[in-house]
């Protein structure tokens, strides 16, 4: 992932290069995989298809009135809105030379154990599709931890499948993580140096309590389980402080910023001065740049632009934007201490 790459910033000789990127929340499926992320978001998370219509229509080119009255019906309707038949086939060279575009360098495509209307699940789809770019694409296979079973056997064939990672989000399936029937899920991803991206902080699905994943979540399970590898997802946002300090306490602790835009965070009462404030310190070596995909309208590298337009030492934001994405992998492949 250390191929230089030309980014839009370059391009300007009078302006430093942008360092390369690694996004630590990318979304990659076909029109199937979409189809199957925006249903477990109805059927779990209803409020995300309201709250995010305008992201959802801008990413996947829809009507956004066409969609509003369609979720005013069913959003199984809306769904069929963003799409529709007759779309393009995914094409995984035109998406990676976008991606490289961008300045994209690699990305940890988050996987789900849904299934796909041919049997396998999403997690199978994107570790046979990613199969010969494991350089660019590093896959971590999405658990649902409503049977622990089944989240087990999902991540050892995952492990054995090329998987180098592990995503969980508990507000869609309604579990505690630190939920002690869930230790042998966190043991085996310690054991096998998985790292895990966890969602963490504000979430909007009302009929699952708040606390679901927040940083008192990361806590408990870096305390409990010492080798285990940690991404809060969205930095557990709004508790941005309370998630940080959490990972002074915990070395495998990291957090990643996804669905916030980098322009934001300077503004008084964004939630993300702690961040920001300790950018030279305790965030220097813990924090990643993620992307979310759909959520935000820019482009990856305009929302890499914005970092790099903070007011931040230049191997900071080099940091930021990769390097401490490509250290947690080079720590996950390490052989376990145990």
């Amino acid at each position: 992932m250390n191929v230089p790459v030309k980014t839009p910033s370059a391009l300007a000789p009078d302006l430093p290069v942008r360092p390369p990127v690694v996004d630590a929340c990318a979304l990659l499926y076909d029109d199937a995989g979409w189809r199957v992320y925006l249903h477990r978001l109805g059927e779990n998370a209803p409020e995300y298809l309201d709250v995010f219509s305008a992201s959802f229509c801008r990413y996947f080119g829809a009507d956004h009135a066409a969609y509003r009255d369609a979720l005013a019906l069913r959003w199984q309707e809306a769904v069929d809105v963003l799409l529709p038949p007759g779309r393009p086939p995914f094409d995984l060279d035109a998406y990676l030379a976008d991606r490289q575009r961008q300045g994209v360098t690699g990305e940890f495509a988050m996987g789900s154990p849904e299934r796909l209307p041919d049997g396998r699940t999403v997690n199978d789809w994107l570790l046979e599709t990613t199969r010969d770019v494991r350089d660019r694409v590093h896959v971590w296979a999405g658990l649902s931890l409503r049977d622990p079973a089944a989240a087990l056997d999902e991540l050892e064939r995952s492990l054995a499948a090329g998987a180098t990672g592990l995503c969980v989000i508990p507000f869609l399936d309604g579990t505690d993580p630190a939920d002690p029937r869930f230790a042998p899920v966190w043991d085996a991803a310690a054991g096998a140096r998985l790292p895990v991206w966890l969602h963490t902080g504000h979430h909007f699905a009302r009929s699952h309590p708040s606390g679901l994943g927040s940083w008192r979540t990361v806590e408990t399970l870096a305390a409990r389980h010492r080798e285990l590898l940690l991404v809060a997802g969205h930095a557990g946002w709004p508790d941005v402080q309370e998630t940080l300090l959490t990972a002074a306490r915990h070395p495998g602790v990291h957090l990643e910023f996804s669905s916030h835009r980098p322009r934001h965070m300077p503004k008084p009462g964004s939630g993300w001065e702690p961040l920001l404030h300790h950018a030279r310190g305790l965030a220097r070596d813990r924090v990643l740049f993620g992307t979310s995909t759909w959520v935000n309208p820019a482009p990856t590298a305009a929302l890499a632009d914005e970092l790099a337009g903070l007011a931040l030492p230049a191997e900071v934001t080099a940091a930021w934007l990769s390097g401490n994405a490509e250290a947690l992998m080079a720590r996950a492949a390490k052989p376990h201490r145990g």
